[in-house]
C-alpha cells in the first residue's frame, strides 16, 4: 500500500480533536499526529489508517474512539460524520467519514467540520 503525507485538513481536524481531549491524551494524539502518515485509505477517502514511525502496533485486539466526534457536509450537503479511533494502546489509528444515506463521499466540505 502506498504511504502519503497527511493533508492539512486532516492534520487540523485531528487537532481539533486532541483540543476536546484531557492533557495526557492530547499529547499523545499530537505526538501521534506529528509522527504519522497514512498507511492505507479506501476509495473516496471513507476511511484513513495511519502508521506512527517507530511505534510497533500490537496485534489486533479492538480500536477505541477518542470520544470526540465531528460532523460536516459532503459536496452535495449530505451530512458526514467524522470518528476517529485510537488502538488499545491508545495510540492513533483510524479517522473514518461515515454518509449515511448509503451513497459514497464525494467530497467533504472542511469549511463546514463542527466538533462536539
Amino acid at each position: 500500500m502506498t504511504m502519503r503525507e497527511l493533508t492539512l485538513e486532516e492534520k487540523n481536524l485531528i487537532a481539533d480533536f486532541a483540543k476536546q481531549l484531557n492533557l495526557e491524551m492530547r499529547e499523545k494524539l499530537l505526538f501521534d499526529l506529528n509522527h504519522a502518515v497514512v498507511k492505507s485509505e479506501t476509495p473516496g477517502g471513507a476511511r484513513v489508517v495511519f502508521d506512527i514511525q517507530g511505534y510497533m502496533r500490537p496485534p489486533y485486539h479492538g480500536q477505541h474512539s477518542y470520544g470526540v466526534e465531528g460532523e460536516m457536509l459532503d459536496d452535495d450537503n449530505a451530512n458526514l460524520s467524522v470518528l476517529l479511533f485510537a488502538d488499545e494502546d491508545g495510540r492513533l489509528l483510524e479517522l473514518e467519514f461515515l454518509r449515511w444515506d448509503g451513497e459514497h463521499i464525494l467530497r467533504p466540505r472542511w469549511t463546514t467540520l463542527k466538533i462536539f
